[in-house]
């Protein structure tokens, strides 16, 4: 039996229409406000988040050029005075003043200069025979003899040379190389028969000769101050303009040079311990008496705006506040570093 659809009373129509009803003003406007209190508030953490990414791989930057720095230089000078297998051996520098291979070795295996760099930045400087050096495979028959060894692959013409036979050293200009032969001619020797002080046997090792200097001067970005490396400068170079940037972001260096009162005027028959910490151009230093440096690097942040506000830091026993532009993160780095050869 069908069954009669009755149709839809006005009451049930209107029942119907009230509950398909829309949104509110009201209900619109607290949705609006409640979705933008979540964007605001997601939009600052995301912003916290950033800057505390941005901080923290920034310090780890500073951290990480800081150690670097302290490792360039604590190489160069625990390899200082070191003169062949007797560090002790007589020395003779065999090399005109007028060559650009001139090492003043008389004036030390150190030396540095005090606050006249980048910021009032301290420069350091080393002398030193470097590697593992090559055989002298042949004895010389005379002082004036070319020298042969067994290898040339680490000797080039023109270069500052050491050959030791562990009692003697003569430094000396590398004038030419004939197959495993090296020539040390006049005019860029001393000698005006370019001899040595004296005919080496087989089994004296030759070395290069080495100066290196430490500075801090601008970087490739001017912007940036770097520690720069020169090494084996000509006469006419500086390590402010010509040396090697190494790393960027430091900012400073001060050196103190640690001296055994205790030694002779020879370096000798100390005590092998620093009695006193001092800039290299205070009166009665001994350079001769060095047997250990204090440095202190200043590394500043590649990139502004690390901080919320200008971060004092001490430096050198002075505490600095930077002005009110300048946010970037700074850390000092210290440490002292023993020069084996120079004394005892």
């Amino acid at each position: 039996m069908n069954r009669v659809h009755e149709p839809l009373s006005f009451n049930s129509a209107r029942e119907s229409l009230r509950r398909q009803r829309g949104t509110t003003l009201v209900e619109l406007m607290v949705a609006l406000a409640l979705g933008l209190l979540i964007t605001v508030a997601m939009l600052k953490v995301y912003v916290d988040a950033s800057r505390m990414y941005r901080f923290n791989e920034g310090l780890a930057r500073v951290q990480e050029n800081g150690r670097f720095a302290l490792e360039f230089i604590r190489r160069d000078a625990r390899m200082a005075g070191f003169w062949g297998c007797n560090s002790k051996a007589l020395l003779t520098n065999q090399i005109s003043a007028n060559s650009d291979a001139w090492l003043d070795v008389a004036a030390g295996n150190i030396a540095g200069t005090s606050n006249d760099g980048l910021n009032s930045s301290d420069s350091i400087t080393f002398r030193s025979a470097t590697g593992s050096g090559t055989l002298v495979d042949t004895t010389m028959a005379g002082v004036s003899d070319s020298v042969d060894v067994d290898s040339v692959a680490t000797i080039t013409s023109g270069m500052a040379a050491l050959i030791s036979d562990c009692e003697d050293g003569d430094i000396f200009q590398v004038t030419g190389i004939s197959g495993m032969s090296l020539a040390h001619g006049a005019g860029a020797n001393t000698n005006t028969s370019a001899n040595l002080s004296r005919a080496y046997p087989s089994g004296s090792r030759v070395y290069q000769a080495q100066q290196t200097t430490f500075c801090i001067a601008p970087g490739a970005d001017p912007a940036q101050p770097s520690l720069r490396r020169l090494t084996n400068p000509t006469s006419a170079q500086t390590c402010a303009s010509n040396g090697d940037e190494l790393i960027e972001g430091v900012e400073n260096m001060q050196i103190l040079y640690g001296e055994d009162t205790d030694a002779d005027s020879e370096g000798a028959n100390g005590d092998g311990t620093a009695n006193r910490y001092v800039d290299i151009d205070t009166v009665g230093l001994d350079v001769d008496r060095i047997i250990s440096v204090r440095i202190s690097l200043l590394a500043r942040s590649l990139n502004n705006n690390l901080t919320t506000a200008p971060s004092p830091y001490t430096f050198n026993g002075t505490t600095v506040t930077p002005g009110a532009t300048d946010k970037y993160l700074r850390k000092v780095f210290t440490t002292t570093i023993t020069l084996r050869n120079n004394a005892g």
